[in-house]
């Protein structure tokens, strides 16, 4: 039985999509917290999308909305660089002098570097499985 036939799989899948996709989202806030956050939500993320592109037989997004989600990642993580070492002397050091007037938004630096880190692992994961397969009908990855 091939997966496009398999209607359990395609309602599971279905039915599960947003929760995955939504728990990648709670995996990147509360990723300011622990370490690892980005990482491990864009790997969840992209892996949904794999699945869902794998059963579904479609793509949710042409490669060129990718490679923008991981070229804006890229983008914001030198900027962050740029701008932590402007504000205090260090690479990634954050904008504690910012922010420390309210403990509530003390980790918002870190929040948004899981952010980046999350959209550059996402789109490059989806990226890399699509170049590693051929579509029918398609020609080779060529964005």
């Amino acid at each position: 039985m091939d997966l496009r036939e398999s209607a359990i799989l395609k309602n599971t899948v279905g039915m599960l999509f947003p929760f995955i996709a939504m728990f990648g989202f709670y995996l990147t806030s509360y990723g300011a917290n622990f370490p690892g956050g980005g990482f491990q939500a864009g790997v969840v993320f992209g892996t949904v999308v794999i699945v869902v592109e794998m059963v579904f037989s479609r793509r949710i997004f042409e490669n060129s909305f990718y490679m923008k989600i991981e070229f804006l990642g890229i983008i914001f993580l030198f900027t962050a660089l740029i701008v932590g070492f402007f504000l205090t002397d260090f690479f990634f050091s954050g904008l504690y002098g910012v922010t420390t007037r309210s403990p509530m938004f003390s980790n918002v630096f870190y929040w948004l570097l899981n952010l980046a880190i999350y959209s550059e692992v996402s789109g490059s994961l989806i990226l890399i499985y699509r170049s590693l397969i051929e579509w029918k009908g398609d020609e080779p990855y060529r964005d």
